[in-house]
């Protein structure tokens, strides 16, 4: 006897069947996923960027400035060492869907040369703009240390 091998209709259907179920599913885990890492990586870079300045301000003795481009923060930001005569200014730009709000204090971060920050502390939100319930908040202290949570 021979046999035709192969799928039949009803097991096609039963296998798009449980492909749609898993999909449903996992696709919004994914997209959480992703917001939390554009979150997660645009919080990392900033916290970055204010302890480089931090310590090539000690390190040069010399005043380091980290600007937002033009004037808003979710633009993205440049920390200016070329003044100081280190090297090239680090532009860095945001990608993807987030925003970053300084909510303590306003403008350019600037470190003097013993590594204390300028008028005081500020403290930074990072959040997803599909999502503001995905969010990071840090703080930086008047002596320029950067602690996660919100400034006390």
């Amino acid at each position: 006897m021979d046999r035709v091998k192969g799928f039949t209709l009803i097991e096609l259907m039963v296998a798009l069947a449980v492909a749609a179920v898993l999909l449903t599913i996992a696709v919004p885990s994914f997209q959480n996923v992703s917001r939390n890492s554009a979150v997660r990586t645009t919080t990392n870079d900033l916290m970055s960027t204010i302890n480089l300045a931090r310590m090539q301000a000690v390190s040069t003795r010399s005043n380091m400035t980290i600007t937002p481009t033009g004037g808003d923060w979710s633009k993205g930001w440049t920390l200016g060492l070329s003044a100081a005569g280190v090297e090239e200014d680090i532009e860095t730009e945001l990608k993807g869907k987030v925003s970053v709000s300084r909510t303590e204090g306003s403008g350019a971060l600037i470190f003097l040369a013993r590594g204390g920050l300028q008028g005081g502390g500020a403290e930074f939100k990072v959040s997803h703009n599909e999502n503001s319930d995905v969010s990071r908040t840090f703080c930086v202290s008047f002596f320029g240390k950067v602690t996660p949570g919100e400034c006390s």
